[in-house]
């Protein structure tokens, strides 16, 4: 054990010197975590290949050094309060807390401050406050006096308390950080994931295969799928936002990252993407600003079109009014219209649905697919925890080169939960799930697509799937 030890705390050290030595190649600095003014450019040095190797080796090693010293009953314990944590940062997000706290100052803002503001009681503040200053997010600067470090920020949407009390349903639109996609963690994922148990241990219920038997359902007490469910009159506030929390589910990547797979710049002129389901086309956006030689036709329900529209007219003004990218209204488990698409993209698609229901999305692709159309899935590729099997080697980026050094997992641990959390996520809201690529391998092939590359983008918590028609 002690040998362990000190190889996981080698590997910290090693990690540590080489981001140091990066930095100073690059003449910059490591962001600081008491540093809320922390913008996304700096931010981006995490991008840099040689810092971000490191840094992942360096937040391996630590996490598996924990779970090594510490206390067994801790451990387990701590993983059983998680919820604490996820409470307290959807109430704030959700109150406005973060924007008030940004508007008092570097300063920090005391608790009876805020609460004048949202309404809520002070010493609630405070108690939610204080664990997540204690998991480094936010500071506690002195006794109930509250302020913003670097990961806090990305709470705030940058709007002025002012203005999303006056339109809260549009507190979203146009914000930065992550609030949208927190309080969607946070809130329905949250509420549903309470039910999982019920759920998963009702062995009649599971048998039914019931794709609107989710824990979602319990919660609320419907019977519909999610996405109708957000379409109800009291659902319009979280129908909004959740629009808002897929385009920052986007900007988790590195910028550009979609670009930096597939190769969408050698594409011929006037090639038709089709983005299905592609909600308001925050991924069409992002590969259209860089390769203004494609068109797009985005589908998904009349209730999202209104909302894309708006989108693009803001961020791409005349892409929808030169007819290069259009809207349509399809529901992609009735047949594919479009005959002509030289792309389906599918992005975070597949994984709200069960095999059987993914299965039927798939198979009308391929029956409206040319002999030239290429299908890419831009999904979680959930790793193993140990390593991948060799089988898949033949195809470019289906397993890794290598794997980290030991005695660290091959999956790198911590690093890598993403996939995991979103799989769970899955399993609150849909009978979806977050697959491995031996899953993927085999429901495309039932659908008759064949898996010919996956691309994995460097920083990217996404890979591309590409498939051809068999």
């Amino acid at each position: 054990m002690a040998a362990t030890l000190i190889e996981l705390c080698g590997l910290i050290s090693t990690s540590v010197a080489k981001v140091d030595a990066r930095c100073k190649d690059l003449s910059t600095e490591y962001p600081d975590l008491n540093n809320p003014a922390n913008s996304e450019d700096s931010e981006s040095l995490l991008q840099d290949g040689a810092i971000a190797a490191a840094t992942s080796i360096a937040i391996a090693a630590a996490a598996q050094l924990i779970a090594s010293m510490q206390y067994p009953a801790r451990s387990i314990m701590d993983a059983s309060y998680g919820y604490v944590v996820a409470t307290a940062l959807g109430v704030i997000a959700e109150s406005s807390t973060a924007e008030i706290i940004r508007e008092a100052g570097p300063q920090g803002c005391h608790i009876n401050d805020i609460a004048k503001k949202n309404g809520m009681d002070p010493m609630k503040i405070a108690r939610l406050l204080r664990p997540l200053a204690t998991n480094h997010i936010f500071r506690e600067v002195s006794p109930n006096v509250f302020a913003h470090n670097r990961i806090s920020s990305l709470v705030d949407t940058g709007k002025s308390f002012e203005a999303i009390q006056a339109a809260p349903e549009d507190k979203y639109m146009g914000a930065g950080g992550h609030a949208a996609l927190i309080l969607l963690n946070d809130d329905e994922t949250f509420k549903g994931a309470a039910y999982i148990q019920d759920v998963v241990l009702d062995k009649v219920s599971e048998a039914s295969d019931d794709e609107l038997n989710t824990p979602l359902n319990r919660a609320f007490g419907t019977h519909t799928d999610l996405f109708s469910w957000y379409e109800k009159p009291e659902n319009r506030k979280r129908f909004k936002r959740f629009g808002y929390a897929m385009d920052v589910s986007r900007r988790l990547s590195p910028t550009g990252a979609i670009l930096k797979g597939f190769k969408w710049s050698d594409i011929p002129e006037n090639s038709l993407i089709v983005d299905v389901g592609g909600g308001i086309g925050s991924l069409s956006l992002e590969i259209a600003q860089a390769n203004p030689h494609l068109r797009f036709l985005i589908q998904d329900k009349a209730a999202v079109i209104q909302e894309g529209t708006q989108y693009w007219n803001t961020e791409l003004p005349g892409a929808l009014a030169s007819g290069r990218v259009t809207f349509g209204e399809h529901d992609f488990f009735g047949p594919q219209s479009v005959k002509n698409a030289d792309i389906f993209l599918l992005r975070f698609i597949v994984h709200d649905w069960s095999d059987t229901y993914s299965h039927k999305i798939l198979q009308h692709l391929r029956d409206a697919a040319q002999t030239t159309t290429k299908l890419i899935v831009v999904e979680h590729l959930a790793p193993l925890a140990c390593e991948e099997d060799p089988a898949f080697k033949h195809i470019p980026g289906a397993v890794p080169d290598s794997y980290p050094p030991k005695p660290l997992l091959p999956n790198l641990g911590i690093v890598n939960m993403a996939p995991y959390n979103v799989d769970i996520q899955m399993m609150s809201l849909l009978r979806g799930c977050e697959r491995t690529f031996p899953h993927y391998w085999d429901l495309l092939k039932k659908a008759g697509w064949e898996i010919e590359a996956v691309h994995r983008p460097l920083g990217s918590l996404v890979s591309q799937i590409v498939a051809k028609p068999i």
